[in-house]
């Protein structure tokens, strides 16, 4: 009765995670984990269950004490060292020192556990293949260092797991090359064919825009949400793979069709991506930029950019080859929503204020930036920043509403005054307030992709600046594509001084409005990047045939 009490109280807790998230629900996973452990206080699986929950909304000292309580009870658990090294990496920081104390946290905990699980019998290894995925680094990146290091030790790591578990998926396999005017079997594993950045931005065009004579195209879905996007995605495909699967099952799947090249459009956000990705199902296998950094994975021998937005020492951040197609790397088509019926008081804006979009997700924003904001409302006096919540974590957007409290303190100014946090809108809303808005700042060293996008869609002018790696270029790369460069700033300072001369004068706003409206075209429809990818992806095969 016990165990039946607390599997119930665990699938409760864990309803309340899922997509599409609700703070308010969400909150609940935690009551339900403790009530859980209330019956059975040694079940490490509902502790580490908890301290994923405690994580996800900013309360990092629960998180961590969820998991030496697990390793308390169960010293020998790779699983729980698995929870405890991932979950170093915090969400948001409520501090500048935290930076620092995270990351060697985190290094120390990975080196640590990579040895550990090097000299582990394949015996003691089995079960941490159901833990791979289930917490990982994404939020490394959001530190604005370096992560190739980190990234290589943790995707080895995970690779020797998941070849230790499933040995007969670790070798590439022989797939007979491709015959003249043959079609290359190209097979896309995905976690989101539907409306998601990754695949708006990138793999929409790349999937639409593919000759189809030349290119043969699988799809597996690895997510279960499905929209009208689903049916797009389905309609280019010669075979489209959903439903619920065991990994064995989607290995033999993906294997039945014998790809020449598997792509992961990403390999961070979703579990089942992120196992696969680590093992190998065909003689090439490639990523994209759609998660700005790194696999680190030796499985993943090609990481597919654009030129226009690598620094001229890109390819030391990868631990795949590098491959830059032309410009952004994409197919882009803007998005054709029709607008809510809304007005800036609607939104909580006032008629006379210069509004800022700053609609990135919350952990974008550097602590260290944050003084920026009350910098430019000293300058422009009449304005409103606009940020978005977290949208499953109140705690968390309140640790970003204290950092902004206190910066703008520090200023002298009331944060009330110039800041909106909004709840996640519906499509219509969203593009609706860009509608109504006057700039759009990017967030510095990890920048925005789909909100630069749709903020140009608007005629935003953009403020951004471009940073040592990817995932801060993305804003550069294309403004430099519309050429409309003004608003590129090359220091901290001149981020500022452009910000609120946007804000001051009417008229240069309204002048680069223009010029954006005039040049936007060009960053739409690139058919020179499906070009090269068609050319990329044929001589990959044929490069590999020769090896062979």
């Amino acid at each position: 009765m016990t165990a039946a009490k607390v599997a119930e109280y665990n699938r409760t807790a864990a309803s309340y995670l899922q997509y599409p998230p609700d703070p308010r629900l969400s909150t609940l996973a935690i009551a339900w984990y403790r009530k859980s452990l209330a019956i059975a206080p040694n079940s490490i699986d509902t502790y580490l269950a908890l301290a994923k929950a405690y994580h996800q909304h900013g309360q990092m000292k629960p998180a961590l004490q969820c998991c030496n309580r697990a390793l308390a009870i169960q010293p020998e658990s790779l699983i729980a060292r698995y929870y405890r090294c991932l979950l170093q990496l915090p969400i948001l920081y409520r501090q500048q020192e935290e930076y620092a104390n995270t990351r060697r946290a985190y290094r120390q905990e990975l080196f640590e556990l990579s040895e550990i699980v090097r000299h582990s019998t394949p015996r003691a290894i089995e079960p941490l293949a159901q833990a791979v995925g289930t917490v990982n680094p994404f939020y490394l990146i959001y530190q604005g260092q370096n992560d190739v290091e980190l990234q290589r030790r943790y995707g080895q790591l995970i690779a020797h797991i998941m070849a230790v578990c499933y040995p007969q998926w670790a070798q590439a396999p022989q797939v007979t090359p491709p015959a003249p005017h043959e079609a290359i079997r190209v097979g896309i594993v995905f976690g989101h064919f539907h409306r998601h950045s990754v695949w708006k931005v990138i793999v929409k065009g790349w999937l639409t825009q593919l000759n189809p004579d030349r290119f043969e195209l699988f799809g597996y879905s690895l997510g279960e949400k499905q929209d009208q996007e689903t049916d797009i995605a389905r309609a280019c495909l010669t075979k489209f793979v959903s439903g619920t699967h065991a990994i064995e099952q989607w290995c033999r799947l993906i294997q039945a069709d014998q790809p020449h090249i598997l792509l992961y459009p990403e390999a961070s956000m979703n579990t089942l991506a992120i196992r696969l990705s680590a093992l190998r199902l065909a003689p090439v296998q490639c990523t994209t930029w759609g998660t700005y950094v790194t696999s680190g994975l030796p499985t993943l021998d090609y990481c597919l950019s654009g030129s226009s937005m690598e620094p001229d020492n890109a390819e030391q951040h990868y631990t795949e080859k590098l491959i830059c197609l032309p410009n952004l790397s994409i197919y882009y088509t803007p998005p054709e929503i029709e607008l809510a019926p809304l007005q800036r008081p609607d939104f909580g804006l006032r008629n006379s204020a210069v509004i800022y979009l700053c609609v990135q997700s919350l952990f974008k924003y550097l602590l260290r930036y944050d003084w920026i904001f009350p910098r430019i409302a000293q300058a422009v006096a009449d304005c409103q920043f606009v940020f978005l919540k977290h949208k499953t974590s109140e705690p968390l957007t309140r640790i970003f509403t204290t950092r902004l409290q206190h910066a703008f303190s520090a200023a002298g100014l009331d944060m009330n005054g110039y800041v909106v946090m909004l709840p996640a809108l519906t499509d219509a809303a969203y593009h609706r307030l860009h509608d109504l808005a006057d700039v759009f700042l990017d967030s510095l060293e990890t920048a925005g992709t789909t909100t630069t996008l749709e903020a140009i869609t608007y005629d935003l002018p953009v403020v951004t600046s471009p940073g040592e790696f990817l995932r801060g270029r993305v804003g550069y790369g294309t403004l430099q594509r519309i050429d409309c460069t003004q608003t590129i700033a090359r220091s901290i300072d001149e981020y500022i001084a452009i910000a609120s001369r946007l804000g001051k004068e009417a008229s240069w706003r309204q002048g680069l409005r223009t010029r954006i409206a005039e040049n936007k075209h060009k960053l739409y429809r690139d058919a020179s990047c499906i070009e090269a990818l068609e050319a990329t992806l044929s001589t990959l095969v044929h490069t590999q045939t020769q090896c062979h």
